[in-house]
């Protein structure tokens, strides 16, 4: 089984039955976090953030837990889909706030087993989160508060700084997904 035929298959319910009670949710493929360093798979952006992190029948488990010490910084949920031949791995593994799927395929169609719902986690670090935002977007989250003295020249460590400071996680959140809605050309869907 290949990611792609999960990814889809994640889109076809999972996806589709977040969208269906927020319409108006952004899905970022391949979101990148941490100034580019990780990329998560698959970002679902509403008043919260949903990561989920696809693990096909020919990856492994090895990076899992690094990419765990970036998501659990960001992400508000994070739902791990693995291949159903990693799943007694990533039980021991994961942290108790995080969703896991199952994934096979049966008869050339592939299947998620939903094994428990993520959960909110509690240790979003505003810091790593305003990282999602490019310079001129923190800066003018700033600006539209008055709260962009002292920051306008400086480089953009110091503006994240300054929104992870001055900013709450929701209003962190609202700007992250007003900004990268309006991203032109960008990696954003609409699946509604």
């Amino acid at each position: 089984m290949k990611e792609l035929d999960v990814r889809l298959a994640l889109y076809n319910h999972e996806i589709r039955s977040i969208l269906a009670a927020h319409p108006s949710s952004l899905v970022v493929d391949e979101l990148g976090l941490m100034e580019g360093a990780f990329r998560v798979d698959l970002a679902v952006i509403n008043s919260r953030l949903h990561g989920y992190e696809i693990k096909s029948y020919s990856d492994n488990l090895d990076r899992l837990p690094s990419q765990q010490n970036i998501y659990n910084k960001i992400f508000d949920r994070m739902t791990l889909v693995a291949d159903e031949r990693h799943v007694p791995k990533a039980v021991q593994l994961v942290p108790q706030w995080w969703g896991l799927i199952s994934s096979r395929t049966t008869k050339g169609v592939t299947v998620l087993n939903e094994i428990w719902p993520s959960r909110q986690n509690l240790d979003v670090d505003a810091y790593s989160l305003s990282q999602l935002l490019w310079r001129e977007e923190a800066l003018d989250a700033l600006r539209q508060r008055g709260l962009d003295r002292g920051v306008r020249t400086k480089p953009r460590k110091i503006i994240w700084q300054a929104v992870a400071a001055c900013l709450t996680l929701e209003e962190i959140r609202t700007v992250i997904r007003s900004k990268l809605a309006a991203r032109r050309g960008w990696r954003t869907h609409s699946y509604s």
